[in-house]
């Protein structure tokens, strides 16, 4: 039997009135104080799902973590925001012991690679995770309303939506790590194919293709139309890239960026793009720029003058068309490739020749 009296005295506001939602969470084992903590955060209604989202019960301070790990505090607080993350006190009981076994793991990064690269690293895996997460919580805030206090005006009836999402979006860890994996291998040959020495520098396509017509269409479609056509096309895209031997490097709003080993493979990938049905029955075409060369792979990223003439050609081509500089022209020998006028870009202090690869195919 909950005694309701010690837990408003405790500090949950209203007990009575919320008798549903306290025998609830004590139906599920919580305890009192677990309560009257998730009260004070103004979070009762969400501690059935809180706790299945955490790595574990909070039982170190950023300082005794600091501790435990061998590391200075302050050392300690620039690794957490290079992941995305804040100290407000260092005092807090805030992490768990997963939290300093992974922390642990990037120590061991840093033994191997260096203090800097190691945190360049933790960048990425910080900015890559938040997109994960929020791109997780858009896809249940969209499928699971129940989970919002202002939908359902009931705490129990939001604790009980967010506890069966977060069942399910708690495990979310293992998918990544599965994935991970994955991608390491796929990784290591997409270089294995790329790399001609020892530095940063590969020898790689890279392409850029984006939707014209996107901002007018944005003000015929509702929100949630507009939504689902995103989410489309970053699938469509995705597939047809992974398909052709291509690696999404990023999407940039409606644009996409994809490097491949061979400038073949750009083109399939680019044609593939630009030819897609889906595009034009929503009123839309695609078009994309090429480059070829030496560039910089660093922190998940390409940089160098390949990069960034792919990026220049794309936004100067023509709906349906696919733009290339001498580097890809040259490296595809006998391709069709029609050459355009020369054209003023910026960042080039000479004018370019592009080629269109379309034209007559």
């Amino acid at each position: 039997m909950v005694d309701l009296d010690a837990l408003q005295a405790a500090g949950i506001a209203d007990a009575h009135r919320r008798a549903a939602l306290i025998e609830y969470l004590d139906g599920l084992g919580f305890s009192a104080d677990e309560m009257v903590e998730a009260e004070r955060r103004g979070r009762l209604f969400g501690l059935a799902g809180d706790v299945l989202q955490r790595s574990g019960p909070p039982v170190h301070s950023f300082r005794g973590a600091a501790e435990v790990l061998g590391v200075s505090l302050d050392e300690l607080s620039r690794a957490w925001a290079a992941l995305g993350l804040g100290v407000t006190d260092p005092d807090e009981v805030t992490l768990s012991d997963a939290d300093l076994d992974g922390l642990s793991v990037w120590l061991k990064v840093k033994a191997t690679v260096g203090a800097e690269a190691a945190l360049a690293f933790l960048r990425v895996l910080g900015t890559s995770m938040s997109r994960l997460a929020e791109a997780g919580s858009t896809m249940v805030r969209i499928a699971a309303p129940d989970i919002q206090m202002t939908r359902t005006q009931d705490e129990l009836t939001t604790a009980k939506a967010f506890r069966a999402v977060s069942e399910a979006t708690g495990r979310f860890g293992v998918l990544i790590e599965a994935v991970f994996r994955q991608h390491l291998v796929s990784a290591r040959t997409h270089f294995e194919n790329v790399i001609r020495d020892d530095t940063a520098t590969v020898i790689c396509g890279i392409g850029f293709a984006d939707l014209t017509g996107f901002t007018a269409l944005t003000q015929r479609l509702t929100p949630a139309e507009l939504s689902d056509l995103l989410v489309e096309f970053g699938g469509v895209v995705s597939d047809l890239v992974h398909v052709d031997g291509g690696r999404v490097v990023k999407f940039i709003g409606d644009e996409v960026m994809w490097v491949t080993s061979t400038p073949e493979l750009l083109v399939k990938v680019a044609e593939d793009l630009v030819e897609h049905p889906r595009a034009r029955e929503t009123g839309l075409q695609v078009r994309a720029g090429l480059g070829y060369g030496a560039v910089l792979a660093v922190g998940g990223d390409y940089f160098g003058n390949p990069v960034n003439l792919a990026a220049r050609l794309v936004a100067a081509a023509a709906p349906g068309q696919i733009l290339a500089g001498d580097d890809v022209r040259d490296e595809l020998g006998g391709w069709p490739a029609v050459p355009q006028d020369a054209l003023l870009l910026k960042g080039f202090d000479t004018p370019v020749q592009a080629y269109d690869l379309r034209v007559g195919r």
